[in-house]
């Protein structure tokens, strides 16, 4: 099985020989991946939705892995037990606030697991300052492009984070501006040539709280720039 790009990095992040929860899992393309290259030693694919979780089924049927990879229909983590001695949760590719909602309310089993692998589409920000916030600490933080969209993948451990990030560090992410990232670097420059086009074309309007918020994010969004 060959995953996409996105997904091959969210898959090397999981620590071996663990078992994973994979949240939201739709087709089940993660757990299966990595139980066919013995990278763990099961797993629990989770969804809300029944077409998802079915889907998720007949793939794990066509790979023979019904021993392997359960499959539970439910919303978050509210179908993950202590028993189940989850090491690794996997959330990928929902938004940053429901991603925050699945684990306050699932926060006894998220307490309860070495690691938690994240990749919100949006409001990345506050997805580091929850987990920071909640004794999480941030141990990878990539940003990667994949068929002309940028992803994020964070991996988090228990554990306080000694130095709370700055502000621009929570947006773009630590690692990425200490290790000078060519794909952040790309992003925040197309992020600034979009901000100048909405500000040329707002200042027309003359909507002086807003002008004075695209130039303020354009100036932080150049600072970091300095630092890549």
């Amino acid at each position: 099985m060959d995953l996409s790009y996105r997904l091959n990095k969210i898959a090397e992040k999981v620590t071996i020989n663990g078992i994973i929860a994979d949240i939201g899992t739709d087709h089940a393309y993660i757990p299966i991946f990595l139980y066919k290259n013995n990278k763990i030693k099961s797993a629990i694919a989770c969804d809300i939705s029944k077409g998802s979780l079915q889907k998720a089924i007949d793939n794990i049927n066509k790979y023979n892995l019904q021993d392997n990879i359960q499959t539970r229909l439910g919303n978050g983590l509210e179908k993950i037990t202590l028993q189940d001695n989850i090491d690794t949760i996997i959330i990928a590719g929902m938004g940053g606030m429901l991603m925050i909602d699945i684990l306050e309310k699932g926060n006894i089993i998220a307490n309860n697991v070495k690691e938690l692998i994240l990749q919100p589409q949006k409001d990345i920000d506050k997805v580091r300052q929850y987990l920071h916030n909640n004794n999480f600490k941030i141990i990878d933080d990539e940003m990667l492009k994949d068929e002309g969209k940028y992803y994020t993948i964070i991996k988090a451990i228990k554990g306080k984070e000694e130095n709370l990030y700055k502000k621009e560090e929570y947006i773009f992410g630590k690692f990425e501006i200490e290790n000078k990232s060519e794909i952040l670097k790309e992003y925040i420059e197309d992020q600034v040539y979009k901000m100048e086009i909405v500000l040329k074309n707002i200042k027309e309007t003359n909507i002086q709280t807003r002008i004075l918020e695209i130039e303020n994010n354009i100036k932080m969004y150049r600072e970091v720039l300095k630092c890549l």
